[in-house]
């Protein structure tokens, strides 16, 4: 799914997403990354939601985003309640997605200069 038609020039912003990569204008990764509002994009050792544990979720919550976007892959998937435990107790807004709603999500949240971060998870 191509996202070419944004008009931002963040590095950030998402060109394309699927279950097995995310590309940006200037790279493509096959990896599970972290992308944030503001930073450079982190790759993430992970690659599906059963392996989300509460130290990366306290990670993402020290960043201090609005909000959070899980991208799950092909289908929505959504994690264990407690841990999210660190963005309740940090009023951190969560969304469970799919990997191309995500990224459309994470451009438009961008757009409108929000704090959004996203947690894609890539299986290739």
């Amino acid at each position: 799914m191509d996202l070419s038609e944004s008009i931002i020039k963040h590095p950030n912003i998402i060109k394309s997403a699927s279950a097995d990569y995310c590309e940006f204008y200037h790279q493509t990764y096959r990896q599970s990354i972290l992308i944030p509002w503001d930073d450079a994009i982190e790759i993430i050792d992970i690659k599906e939601v059963s392996a989300l544990n509460t130290r990366l979720v306290k990670k993402m919550a020290k960043l201090k985003p609005e909000v959070i976007l899980l991208a799950t892959g092909e289908r929505i998937e959504f994690p264990d309640t407690e841990t999210l435990t660190p963005l309740v107790k940090g009023n951190i807004g969560f969304e469970v997605l799919d990997n191309q709603a995500a990224a459309r999500t994470f451009n438009i949240l961008m757009s409108e200069d929000r704090k959004v971060l996203c947690l894609m998870l890539i299986s290739a």
